[in-house]
């Protein structure tokens, strides 16, 4: 395998990125493997031959937009994504289907305004979930090279296929040293830290049911994690839903977002949050 230089950028890496064809860059490890930084590092090289886009697949430990969503943002232009896609947990279990056709819409968004896209992926990767998950993915998005980070030979049941059919080209590459891994509780305290600074200014909002839409309406919305979209179906921002009137007319939500006349739809999720940021319960 190849091995990781420095930034992560190795001088093979940086002969099959040069090669013609190389648009669409997706980058695949476990947990804790150095994905993220990878992907910083290779859209800061990208960017300068030209206008580069990331995409932040990973909903559970989001750097670009905020747990529960995936996002994206054209390199160089601010710390705020370009476009959300809102998954309602923090993981694709058990909702393949939204996550797949969710990394689909992203990674064409971000398409249509670069010339190439770095997909920095989730850390679901191993056995058979991590499997099926990424071969979907990789079906959906159609990369033109899959770098995988590994630090043995974890994900070979994952690349094997790909690489004995020959689509899309997969570089293999060794996992950095120093990357430190993090448990479960680190993780959840860095979502409650992003939801926490996001909710902070967050006011509460009455919408009216009969002008806009509820999606995946379940009998028990309150408290969940929720996606307010536009008249394009677009994710404009998160909510956090307080109360729904007994006859349905009605509901309270917990938002930053001021611009509550353009909202003409609602997306239940499936996890449950305090306004400090707190999970509560993951109820699919």
């Amino acid at each position: 395998m190849a091995g990781l230089a420095d930034c992560g950028i190795s001088a093979e890496m940086e002969r099959r990125l040069a090669a013609r064809g190389r648009r669409t860059l997706y980058i695949v490890g476990d947990t804790d493997t150095g994905k993220t930084t990878l992907a910083a590092a290779l859209a800061v090289r990208l960017a300068a031959a030209g206008r580069i886009a990331a995409v932040d697949l990973d909903a559970g430990q989001a750097t670009l937009g905020l747990p529960t969503t995936y996002a994206w943002r054209l390199c160089g232009t601010g710390p705020q994504p370009d476009g959300l896609f809102f998954l309602g947990s923090t993981s694709p279990s058990g909702r393949l289907d939204l996550a797949v056709a969710g990394a689909a819409n992203t990674t064409r968004a971000a398409r249509a305004r670069a010339g190439k896209v770095v997909v920095d992926s989730c850390g679901l990767a191993l056995g058979s979930a991590g499997r099926e998950f990424h071969h979907a993915v990789i079906d959906a998005v159609r990369p033109d090279l899959v770098i995988a980070i590994q630090r043995g030979g974890e994900l070979a049941g994952l690349l094997e296929p790909l690489e004995r059919g020959g689509w899309p080209e997969v570089l293999r590459v060794a996992a950095p040293g120093g990357v430190v891994r993090r448990s479960r509780a680190i993780r959840r305290s860095y979502r409650a830290r992003r939801f926490r600074e996001y909710f902070k200014t967050a006011v509460e909002t009455p919408l009216d049911l009969q002008r806009v839409g509820l999606l995946c309406p379940r009998a028990d919305p309150v408290g969940r994690i929720a996606s307010l979209r536009d008249r394009t179906g677009r994710d404009m921002a998160l909510a956090i839903v307080r109360a729904i009137d007994p006859a349905g007319k009605t509901m309270t939500v917990l938002t930053p977002w001021p611009k509550a006349g353009a909202v003409r739809s609602v997306v239940l999720g499936a996890m449950r949050i305090a306004r400090d940021g707190r999970q509560l319960a993951r109820d699919v």
